[in-house]
Order: C-alpha cells, then structure tokens, then sequence
C-alpha cells in the first residue's frame, strides 16, 4: 500500500496515463477537473477546437500501485450508486495500475443509442475491460452516437 506521499503520484500518474491514452483518439480533448471531488476527473469534449466542446463525456480515474483487483475494487464500486448519484453525462471509470501501466475501465452510466432515442444505463455492478487505443475508439464512438441520437428525441415535429 503506498503511503500518504506516494498518493499524489499515483494519483497525477494515472491522470496522466487516462489523459493520455483519450487524446490518442482523433478530436478528443480532455480537461482536468480538480477543483472539487465531485466524481469528475477528466471531463472529454468530442468536439475539434477551436469550437468549445459540446459533446462531453465524464471519466473518474482510479490510480492504483496493485494488479489485485481487491485491492481497489472496494474504493471503485463506491461510484456505482443506484441511479448514478447525480450523473447526467455519460461516464466511465478508468483504472489505472500506475507500476505496469495496465488500464481498464467500467461504464457507470453508459450510452445507449438508438435511432430516435438516447438513453444513460446506469450500472450498479461493474464489468470491467481492457483499456486501449481499440477500447478508447469505441468509448468515443458510443458516445458519439448517444450525441447523434439525442435530437431525434428532443425534437418534436407537429
């Protein structure tokens, strides 16, 4: 377990990776969210600059020094409240193992897109998945697609 000093590394470390492996991703930007701990670490914007971002989305970095997943899962599925607290974006947790450089990550409310309608799936219990450049696209791409399905719901025709 890494003592108090060694918290701030792990924590700037696993930011950094997360930060890092998103902007690979062609039109990401990432904007570090430290002021508060409100469950947002890294607010995503989907959209090129210089326009500000519209399309967001919230990832919540959990840095770890233990391949063990008992070792963090306890700390983790704290974020996984019923109904998602007070979440209204969609939203991941990105866990970070800042010895080896390992990731994976967890939909806590998860994009869902249909033709007329976007919905937020909100997970009690986490599955979590490998973390790459592919997982990353992929992430990108659902959230992309909860974006484009969105104003087909809110618009109404007469």
């Amino acid at each position: 377990m890494p003592d108090e000093k060694d918290l701030w590394f792990v924590t700037e470390r696993s930011e950094a990776l997360a930060a890092l492996l998103l902007t690979n991703e062609k039109d990401v930007q990432v904007m570090l969210q430290r002021k508060k701990d409100d469950g947002v670490d890294l607010l995503v914007g989907l959209d090129s600059p210089p326009s500000p971002p519209t399309r967001l989305f919230v990832v919540q970095v959990k840095g770890t020094v233990s391949a063990n997943p008992a070792d963090w899962m306890q700390n983790v599925k704290q974020l996984f409240r019923a109904g998602g607290g007070q979440l209204y974006l969609p939203t991941c947790v990105f866990v970070v193992n800042v010895r080896d450089n390992t990731t994976q990550y967890a939909w806590i409310a998860e994009p869902v897109a249909e033709t007329n309608r976007a919905t937020l799936k909100f997970h009690q219990d986490p599955t979590f998945h490998g973390l790459n450049d592919m997982s990353v696209a992929e992430i990108v791409s659902r959230v992309k697609a909860y974006y484009a399905a969105m104003p087909k719901q809110l618009l109404t025709t007469g």
